[in-house]
């Protein structure tokens, strides 16, 4: 399932995420693929729920992937450590 994300990805938009998320889980979707060009904003504290939506995803059997991003996304997410745990690939990248 892929989910574009827009605004700002933050404390007080990630909730919403993580519901959706578990609704897509409910679903029966095991493989979720965010595009986040469409992010203004993100902290680092939302790319440590993402590892635990990715853990969630993980223990279902799926897997969590990062399409796509806007320059200041693309800037927080490679001083993030955990740039080694998710890839973030081009929008139009074959192997995401």
């Amino acid at each position: 399932m892929t989910l574009h994300v827009s605004g700002e990805l933050d404390s007080a938009s990630i909730p919403a995420l993580c519901d959706l998320v578990s609704v897509v889980l409910a679903e029966g979707s095991r493989h979720v693929t965010l595009v986040l060009c469409g992010v203004t904003r993100c902290d680092n504290a939302s790319f440590y729920v993402l590892l635990g939506v990715r853990r969630a995803l993980h223990h279902a059997g799926g897997s969590l992937s990062l399409r796509g991003s806007s320059a200041n996304v693309r800037l927080a997410f490679e001083s993030s450590p955990l740039r080694q745990v998710f890839p973030l690939h081009d929008e139009d990248d074959p192997a995401a």
